[in-house]
């Protein structure tokens, strides 16, 4: 069976580091309709602070998982509209839902409970050290491998399975 936005989402930030970033849902192997993070966090970004773990199973669970607003596109020449998670077309049978699913991460660290990038120079420094594109590799329009490794830590993503339901890991070391 088809459920929501075809498995349940998982962000597990076992560092020492803030995650933000941002997602998008796509079906395989094209780019629309297009569901990313919308509201309340910096635009079209989640936080994961360090040391803890994020879970949606649907995106009709996103109010009650801290997000008010998904931004949903249905072509290249339409722009992006915000969708409350309990819009139709985001509930578990929703058009939108059943044929999308998690296929990409941009991401970037930030030292725990600030607003710095994980760089070698502290604030205001223009290189980052710790953030990239990352994604299950099925979507031309994203590009990114399923594992990042950098001095400061390491990030994958996977899918896999176990009772029916499908599970989208993010995991960050």
């Amino acid at each position: 069976m088809i459920s929501a936005q075809q498995s349940t989402l998982i962000i597990n930030n076992y560092s020492s580091y803030d995650y933000h970033g941002q997602l998008m849902a796509t079906p395989l192997g094209t780019c629309y309709p297009m569901v990313s993070i919308g509201y309340p966090a910096v635009p079209e970004q989640l936080i994961v602070p360090a040391l803890s773990d994020y879970k949606l199973p649907f995106y009709a669970d996103g109010a009650a998982n801290g997000i008010t607003t998904f931004l949903v596109q249905t072509s290249g020449a339409n722009p992006a509209v915000p969708r409350v998670p309990g819009h139709v077309t985001l509930s578990p049978t929703g058009v939108i839902s059943t044929n999308t699913n998690w296929r990409h991460t941009k991401f970037q660290m930030y030292f725990a409970g600030t607003n710095i990038k994980v760089s070698s120079g502290g604030a205001n420094v223009p290189e980052t050290y710790f953030n990239g594109n990352l994604g299950d590799g099925t979507n031309s329009c994203f590009s990114g491998p399923s594992y990042i490794s950098t001095l400061y830590g390491d990030a994958e993503w996977f899918t896999i399975s176990s009772g029916g339901t499908q599970y989208t890991y993010i995991q960050i070391f």
